[in-house]
């Protein structure tokens, strides 16, 4: 069984739910920093049975969406969840079309090392949620391909992942099936072998949720959308298993304009931080009770078979000369 870090206490977390309620919001004159990895209890018995009871009674799907319900009662957020075995895409929630914000990041480095990047650039934008690093990468691509946006869409676009790119990338739409989609084939691509080992090595202040389980490689993204007031935190992982590897990709978001559509004080920022963090924790735990169930019972087939898996397009060989101007960067992470 994966074994996984502790969790936040559900009292805690239920008394940083309750402050949403009051304390939803940021300052404009800051930008959003990321939740804060927490130590305690793991979710408690009594939540996983009835979960586990959803999932022998009827099925996975039905067993994720009782657990996504809870959670969005729990913590006042909307979730969205999905896990994608070698099979069939298991769905729960909203379709997760919020900004991608930092899980971009992997297929930008992706196709940033095959066309020549730094392995340091990676380490910084997927280890650390650098943001400089990431532009960086995203540069690469668009100066030896000409349109980094074409770039990332047909990479994904070729593990039927489909992505709407942003220039200011993080503001990118890349819902959670799509992103489930392509963590169940990462492990399969050869030019993806470097990104892959660094999601499994995040710094310790941003190992909650995904992050958190032993043997999990993934990449959160958190940020604030300036434009209806929502904040998202979410998370790509792949979790290899007996078998194969299963991709997930999470994302819960709280609305933070109070009634007159303005932000509250920093204070209320701080609470959606550490309420994202509790929420992710409380998925991720669950979570891998019912996919190691699902595992058992034969409802979930690992991917195992790499011979099927999508190949990269060619690395374009030639630079664009129009294609130096930086784009926009985004707040978030």
């Amino acid at each position: 069984m994966i074994s996984f870090q502790p969790l936040p206490r559900r009292a805690i977390a239920l008394a940083a739910a309750a402050s949403i309620a009051v304390l939803t919001g940021c300052s404009t004159l800051s930008g959003p920093g990321a939740p804060t990895a927490t130590t305690s209890s793991t979710a408690e018995d009594t939540v996983i049975s009835d979960d586990l009871a959803v999932l022998e009674e009827e099925n996975l799907e039905a067993a994720i969406a009782h657990l996504v319900e809870d959670v969005e009662k729990e913590f006042g957020a909307t979730v969205s969840l999905a896990i994608v075995d070698g099979k069939q895409d298991f769905l729960a929630g909203a379709d997760g079309s919020e900004p991608a914000w930092s899980t971009i990041k992997v297929p930008i480095a992706i196709a940033a090392l095959r066309d020549g990047a730094s392995e340091e650039l990676v380490d910084a934008a997927i280890k650390e949620s650098d943001n400089d690093a990431a532009l960086a990468l995203w540069n690469q691509v668009e100066w030896t391909e000409g349109s980094a946006q074409h770039s990332i869409e047909d990479l994904l676009n070729s593990f039927d992942s489909e992505v709407e790119t942003d220039e200011a990338f993080g503001m990118s739409t890349w819902k959670v099936k799509d992103q489930a989609r392509f963590a169940s084939h990462l492990g399969c691509i050869p030019e993806a072998e470097y990104v892959y080992d660094a999601m499994s090595d995040i710094v310790d202040w941003q190992k909650w949720g995904l992050s958190g389980l032993d043997g999990v490689h993934s990449k959160g993204g958190w940020g604030l959308d300036e434009d209806d007031g929502e904040y998202t935190s979410r998370q790509i992982g792949v979790m290899p298993v007996d078998g194969g590897e299963i991709g997930i990709a999470v994302s819960a978001s709280w609305q933070t304009w109070d009634d007159d559509n303005s932000y509250l004080e920093d204070s209320g920022y701080d609470a959606v931080e550490d309420i994202s963090a509790a929420a992710l924790d409380e998925i991720a735990s669950r979570l891998e009770i019912l996919i190691e169930k699902a595992l058992e019972t034969g409802e979930l087939d690992p991917v195992n078979d790499c011979s099927e898996t999508s190949r990269l397009a060619p690395v374009a060989t030639e630079s664009s000369a129009d294609s130096t101007e930086e784009p926009a960067q985004e707040s978030g992470n």
